[in-house]
């Protein structure tokens, strides 16, 4: 049947409607990445499709579609998308927060090599017991001093030496019982200087310790499994037994800032991996309501059934009340 002009400028008016609509279904679909929305946007063009292909349908019919499903599945995701977005942006400056942080600490741990000044802190203390020993065994009294050696706890204590509660330093600082070699410069235990002297004082560092301002420092020989620990305001050595040394972590010390570098890394992971997926993943309530709207636009009878406006009957009535703000 021929339209008038009349009909085909309403005929016109509706697909050109129809295509905006269209247009911005598929860019919500592209948004989400969700499948059952891009399922939703194929139907909804294919509905298009079929009005535009046969000028025989009721041009209405299409616009009534769109009046009581198309729009009103636009505006649910326009409006989840802006809430999504929202999101997006605040996870985006977090990382790139994290990630300046990182580069900054990453940037002050590269400036400081801390195993190179380990292995001096080591050689100079190795010669300082040997000095120890010289002026106890002869009992001359010669220059010595400790400034050398309190400049790198001084240095590194503060970011590198591992905390210790009270009952651990106590622990490792009560030796009175023991018996030592005491002179006004230091105070050693005898069985240790004994075999520091057999050990012709190889020995190295293992690690720090901190107890408030308190510094204790833990010490290996090279040739054996033996530990002795150096109280830093006592000026005085010790061994270590392996009771006195349960439940410490003696491991190599590591940077304050590597920690908080992997930290940061271990949450910036995370975050990207909620980005990554902060478009795709739906609320429950959205997600059944698209189930539902694309169930029903799917039905083989569903163009039949259009009839007018039915707030009642509208599956999608409760879409404009879901709070997308909460989700």
């Amino acid at each position: 049947m021929q339209m008038t002009q009349e009909q085909e400028e309403i005929y016109e008016g509706i697909l050109k409607d129809s295509s905006k609509r269209l247009r911005v279904l598929k860019t919500l679909s592209n948004f989400f990445s969700h499948k059952d929305l891009f399922a939703a946007f194929i139907r909804t063009q294919v509905i298009h499709n079929l009005f535009e292909a046969n000028k025989d349908l009721d041009p209405n019919k299409l616009e009534l579609f769109h009046v009581q499903y198309t729009s009103s599945l636009i505006d649910l995701f326009q409006k989840l998308k802006k809430s999504k977005e929202q999101q997006y942006l605040l996870i985006s400056d977090e990382i790139y927060i994290n990630e300046d942080i990182v580069r900054k600490l990453e940037s002050e741990t590269a400036a400081v090599d801390f195993p190179a000044e380990v292995r001096e802190h080591s050689k100079l203390m190795a010669a300082k017991l040997q000095q120890l020993y010289s002026m106890l065994a002869s009992g001359e009294q010669v220059p010595f001093g400790w400034g050398d050696i309190m400049l790198f706890p001084t240095k590194r204590a503060g970011e590198f030496y591992r905390e210790i509660d009270a009952a651990h330093f106590l622990a490792l600082t009560e030796m009175d019982a023991r018996s030592a070699y005491r002179n006004e410069f230091a105070s050693i235990e005898k069985k240790l200087l004994g075999r520091l002297n057999i050990a012709n004082f190889r020995v190295k560092f293992s690690c720090g310790l901190v107890h408030g301002n308190e510094i204790v420092e833990v010490y290996d020989f090279i040739d054996s499994n033996d530990k002795f620990v150096f109280i830093a305001s006592a000026k005085a050595f010790y061994f270590l037994d392996a009771e006195t040394a349960q439940g410490l972590d003696l491991s190599k010390n590591l940077s304050g800032k590597n920690s908080i570098i992997m930290d940061l890394k271990a949450k910036t992971d995370a975050l990207k991996e909620k980005q990554a997926t902060i478009k795709t993943s739906l609320p429950a309530n959205v997600e059944e309501v698209l189930e539902g709207y694309l169930e029903k636009i799917s039905g083989v009878d569903f163009l039949d059934e259009l009839q007018n406006v039915d707030e009642q009957t509208n599956i999608l009535r409760a879409m404009l009340n879901i709070n997308i703000n909460s989700k």
